[in-house]
């Protein structure tokens, strides 16, 4: 029999409730960094051409990875609040829905996988030492999204349904399983930077199906059936209009990523060396943190539906606060070790100065990431994505890429550090007004949410 609706995600202390649902999210987000790590200790070990390329592949797919997650977005916010509501076979038809999505995205993917990685390499002016590995492993990614991007899904659904252990096991299988394999692809059979990548597919094959044997048992709150995947076009319309916006929230920052990327890859393989590090140690920060915006999320979503909107307000800025806590702990560490950091994935000299002053100037923004990330996932547990996809335009299309552009021009890659860092403060200055503009106690939204007609001002 599957469960009834837990009450104490929508009772007593909210910040109880946020703790205990992104306590588990977390632990299944740092399994997920130690597959970033362990690609880049191993990758490292093959040669400082090869982690660059590992950064380039890296933020191409992370511009793909952003539109499925708009699916994974839309899906959550349906799954949360028809919880809330208690109509679980409602929450299973957004959840079968959003699979059915996914995959057809999948599959475009995988018929650009054909004709895309060449053109990218040539437009970001990589040089051919690393564009050859990087063509090799995004090919193979894109395919890899076949069984990822309804994984994805799968997992956003069962955190929206508040089922924390459900999706802790989901995300340990997957990431363990990728570690394990990733030194036996990557040096046991020679592969390199393309091993990588096939270890990668092979365990989101093992997540996968670990997710749907726990869902096909019945046992959880999120039930679905044949019926669940067919039909449901209404669904699938309420998927994609909020997923949508969602979906361009994200897309802005990677291709403000990409387009950074593009920018500094002319300076050669040291600084995109010292970025792939840098990355994954920003990476390791916002893990954590979308565990916490995850588990608001998804509380964000049944208090909305359950009428509770002072609740859900609550419990957004508790996780601003407890995230914005630990970056800046966080930020204090990596300024005063940012050269032994970096010296983990490449030990190489000049890779190191430039990863430790890359990272010294990113400490800037981490308060900004902390509040700009809370509130967008809020958001999005609300369904109401449109805001947060303003904020993010504002911050990293108006202000980042062109402030990049010229002071790159001007000062050489730390002018385009630089305009990151401040480009992630800009958007959750924005991002801070229109949350309060929208879900202030008192406003349209929250009026609407205890009167059982949310969806008549949702999206406006």
């Amino acid at each position: 029999m599957p469960r009834p609706i837990d009450r104490s995600l929508i009772e007593g202390s909210p910040a109880r409730a946020l703790l205990r649902l992104a306590l588990p999210f977390m632990i299944g987000n740092v399994l997920s960094l130690v597959v970033l790590i362990a690609d880049r200790l191993w990758i490292g070990e093959v040669g400082t051409e090869a982690l660059a390329a590992l950064g380039v592949a890296h933020v191409s797919l992370m511009v793909m990875h952003t539109v499925v997650m708009g699916m994974g977005i839309g899906t959550l916010a349906g799954v949360a609040r028809n919880v809330g509501i208690g109509d679980g076979a409602q929450a299973g038809r957004f959840y079968g829905r959003g699979m059915v999505m996914a995959l057809a995205l999948a599959a475009l993917l995988i018929g650009l996988s054909f004709v895309l990685p060449e053109p990218l390499m040539a437009f970001m002016e990589v040089e051919p030492a690393v564009a050859e590995p990087a063509v090799d492993y995004l090919r193979i990614s894109m395919w890899a999204y076949l069984f990822q991007a309804p994984m994805f899904v799968q997992n956003f659904a069962l955190q929206g349904a508040g089922e924390a252990r459900a999706a802790l096991a989901v995300s340990t299988v997957s990431p363990l399983l990728n570690a394990a394999l990733d030194p036996l692809f990557i040096f046991g059979l020679e592969m390199g930077l393309p091993g990588a990548a096939w270890a990668s597919l092979i365990s989101y094959v093992a997540g996968l199906a670990t997710g749907a044997w726990l869902i096909a048992r019945g046992r959880l709150r999120l039930q679905a059936n044949r019926e669940s995947f067919a039909g449901g076009g209404g669904i699938a319309r309420q998927v994609v209009k909020v997923g949508v916006p969602g979906t361009l929230e994200h897309l802005v920052r990677t291709l403000a990523s990409f387009f950074l990327v593009t920018i500094i890859a002319p300076f050669g393989a040291t600084v995109l060396s010292a970025y792939s590090a840098a990355l994954v140690l920003v990476m390791s920060l916002v893990i954590p943190g979308l565990a916490i915006g995850q588990a608001a999320a998804a509380l964000m979503g049944q208090n909305l539906g359950a009428g509770q909107p002072r609740r859900a307000w609550k419990t957004a800025w508790i996780g601003v606060g407890l995230y914005t806590a630990m970056m800046v702990s966080a930020g204090a560490v990596v300024y005063l070790f940012a050269e032994p950091l970096i010296a983990t994935f490449d030990d190489n000299p000049a890779v190191v100065a430039e990863g430790a002053l890359l990272l010294r100037v990113q400490v800037v923004a981490y308060p900004g990431i902390a509040v700009a990330l809370a509130l967008s996932k809020a958001f999005g547990g609300a369904g109401t994505t449109l805001p947060a996809m303003v904020s993010a335009a504002v911050g990293h299309i108006v202000w980042q890429i062109p402030a990049a552009w010229y002071l790159s021009e001007q000062y050489g890659p730390v002018g385009a550090y630089w305009a990151v860092a401040t480009a992630f403060l800009v958007h959750a200055v924005v991002q801070v007004i229109l949350f309060v503009q929208r879900f202030r106690p008192g406003g349209a939204l929250a009026q609407a949410a205890e009167a059982g007609e949310l969806d008549t001002v949702r999206t406006r």
